[in-house]
């Protein structure tokens, strides 16, 4: 009985220590379907449709020509774009003017990521005039991890920035139907990787690493041209644990309760 209690110590503080961290984010999901966006995306709204303190809230600054809304991905004057909406809606980023208009939204995570737990949201695109993206942060804003989509400083382009590995052009072939899915895991109590899976009418995958404790993301669009082909489109937040890590959970109580119970 004692070989069995010290066995359960034994696993308990593996779990402990392969989580790095004593707390973990909560596990939930956002879009821009929830009811709390029925009048709009604003500053301060927080739509969680599972785990209520998954997400904060989110934060606003801006300036100039710019602003968010409720809209649909596919709605484009130039022909269907990708379609992530949920409800027929997905959230929405746009500017205009080239005097510094700009919007930001950030929102943190209930907690920091986990060793094990992944963050995921989905991108669409069309139009690359402008600068428009997602930045993963720390609790204190420093940029782990970004992809920007834009023409400024350089051509058309879809751009990896502020990593620790995969840094540069994922290509830039261009296409009206342009969707990406970012995962972003901590596998580590020092960084995590990231993944974007480009989906529409071009497939592609690219992956590299990220130096940090992941805790909160930022959604921009800066100095755009205008016109609904320019949007930034987001949509399905979501924090989940990792399928490994629940896998070795398993296993250790199957070790627990296989051991004999004689001793």
């Amino acid at each position: 009985m004692k070989l069995l209690i010290a066995e359960i110590w034994l696993v308990a503080f593996g779990l402990f220590a392969l989580s790095g961290t004593s707390s973990a984010a909560v596990i939930g999901t956002d879009h821009a379907g929830a009811a709390a966006y029925d009048d709009g995306f604003d500053n301060g709204d927080d739509g969680s449709i599972t785990g209520d303190a998954a997400f904060g809230a989110w934060g606003e600054t801006q300036n100039g020509g710019a602003g968010k809304f409720i809209g649909d991905s596919t709605n484009l004057a130039s022909g269907a774009g990708a379609d992530i909406n949920m409800a027929g809606e997905s959230f929405a980023l746009f500017s205009f003017g080239d005097d510094g208009s700009f919007v930001n939204m950030a929102r943190s995570f209930g907690s920091a990521l986990s060793v094990g737990q992944t963050f995921s949201l989905d991108l669409a695109v069309n139009f690359r005039g402008g600068l428009k993206g997602f930045h993963l942060t720390d609790a204190d804003a420093n940029k782990l991890f970004s992809f920007t989509i834009g023409n400024l400083g350089g051509g058309d382009d879809y751009t990896v920035e502020n990593a620790a590995t995969g840094n540069g052009s994922i290509g830039d072939a261009y296409d009206a139907n342009t969707a990406f899915s970012i995962m972003i895991t901590q596998t580590s109590a020092g960084g995590g990787t990231w993944s974007i899976t480009r989906s529409g009418g071009i497939n592609d995958f690219d992956s590299g690493t990220y130096a940090g404790v992941a805790e909160r993301f930022e959604l921009f669009h800066f100095n755009g041209p205008g016109g609904s082909e320019q949007d930034l489109y987001v949509n399905n937040l979501s924090i989940v644990p990792e399928p490994a890590s629940l896998a070795l959970i398993g296993l250790g109580g199957m070790m627990i309760l296989r051991q004999p119970r004689g001793l």
